[in-house]
């Protein structure tokens, strides 16, 4: 399965692990900057890849996006159906990769699936059953 999107931050490709989170991701409330957790769901968003709709939340956000970049706990990319300026600004000051502008469909996609994402092309690939 092959989706199409928009880079705005990073180049290369990134294969990993998918965490898909359904609804929009507030940095500052639903995410543990220190430890990569995404505390609504219990799940590790480190060295993963973060599917998300989009974000929601104050200007904190972009702080916990960089406090999870200097933990090492941040994700290998964020794939999102639509990127606020905030999450821009978070994944960029963090320098994490981030492609918007996907399909909803994305959110259709079961955590733990792997995918290669290709940022310079703007394409994400995944191997679903």
């Amino acid at each position: 399965m092959k989706f199409k999107g928009e880079t705005v931050f990073g180049s290369g490709v990134v294969n990993g692990e998918l965490v898909v989170y359904r609804e929009p991701l507030s940095f500052l409330g639903d995410v543990d900057g220190k430890n990569g957790i995404i505390r609504t769901i219990n799940a590790s968003i480190a060295g993963k890849v973060l599917v998300i709709p989009s974000s929601r939340g104050s200007t904190v956000g972009p702080y916990v996006m960089y406090q999870l970049s200097k933990y090492g706990k941040a994700p290998l990319v964020i794939l999102s159906v639509k990127a606020d300026t905030m999450l821009i600004i978070g994944a960029i000051m963090a320098q994490i990769p981030i492609m918007t502008n996907l399909p909803k469909e994305v959110l259709n996609l079961r955590s733990g699936v792997m995918a290669r994402v290709d940022l310079d092309r703007g394409e994400v690939y995944v191997d679903e059953p």
